[in-house]
């Protein structure tokens, strides 16, 4: 991914919601328990959040986009069906996987099924050369759709 391609979203826990169209302009170290000010500017309009209490992640976009050509960002929900190959588009003999994009400083960017084991969506579905994720869709995200998360 080259740098002009990066971009990130902002979930706000208090409000729970993802702000629209965030940029960080400024980060500023303050005592307090919440140690960060974020700056930010959205269509011309500049909008601090001063209050220390408040909670907020910043959610990296992975470079690589779903079956539909959406972004997929970091706490995504990714869905895709996995066959049987001697019933290939069988229903019956099909399985719905979901995984969940996850990204470690240490381990860098990586999906986990949500048994909590780790998920192969880059090894198997990953087209080069145009950063596409062929066989998956996003059907949500941690945040905005938990129900998702309660089992396979």
């Amino acid at each position: 991914m080259k740098l002009q391609d990066f971009d990130f979203r902002i979930w706000d826990e208090d409000n729970e919601e993802f702000y629209k169209n965030p940029s960080i302009f400024k980060i500023e170290q303050i005592k307090g328990p919440h140690n960060v000010v974020l700056s930010s500017y959205s269509d011309n309009e500049r909008i601090n959040f001063e209050r220390y209490d408040r909670k907020f992640e910043i959610e990296l976009f992975t470079g690589f986009y779903d079956k539909n050509g959406k972004k997929i960002y970091e706490g995504d929900i990714l869905e895709y069906t996995r066959w049987c190959e001697q019933y290939m588009e069988d229903p019956e003999h099909s399985e719905t996987i979901y995984e969940v994009v996850c990204f470690d400083t240490k381990g860098g960017l990586y999906s986990k099924l949500l048994n909590g084991e780790f998920g192969l969506f880059f090894e198997h579905f990953m087209n080069y050369k145009n950063n596409t994720i062929e066989e998956m869709s996003i059907i949500g995200n941690i945040h905005e759709n938990k129900e998702l998360l309660e089992g396979e």
